[in-house]
């Protein structure tokens, strides 16, 4: 009965000894698990402060190629409005000359075209 009851003591502190082994081993294993999902979080923040930067830097080059069209279409158009208010001026000066001339067989003045 000694015997049996030392085999039995045996028993008991090899499983607790084990259970205090695996405790231990689960203690790290949660803090590995903690520390993983916080270093996970932190990089997840990081890559979504990267992308808001990279969003607002391609919206603001957008709104910046934007306005620099709108400049160009304004002044292409001023140029044009200039060119063609010109060219009516210059026309206009053609046709009171063309107006003014006579024709070789008539002395008074030709009547400007309708």
């Amino acid at each position: 009965m000694e015997k049996d009851l030392l085999e039995l003591q045996t028993l008991i502190d090899a499983h607790f000894e084990q259970r205090k082994k695996e405790e231990e081993e689960l203690i790290c294993l949660k803090d590995r698990i903690e520390h993983r999902r916080s270093e996970r979080a932190e990089q997840q923040r990081v890559r979504a402060e990267k992308e808001r930067d990279r969003q607002t830097r391609l919206m603001e080059e957008k709104n910046r190629k934007e306005e620099e069209e709108a400049k160009k279409r304004a002044d292409d158009d001023a140029k044009k409005k200039k060119v063609l208010s010109n060219m009516g001026a210059h026309y206009g000066g053609y046709l009171v000359k063309v107006g003014t001339r006579t024709s070789p067989g008539s002395s008074a003045p030709a009547d400007p075209p309708p």
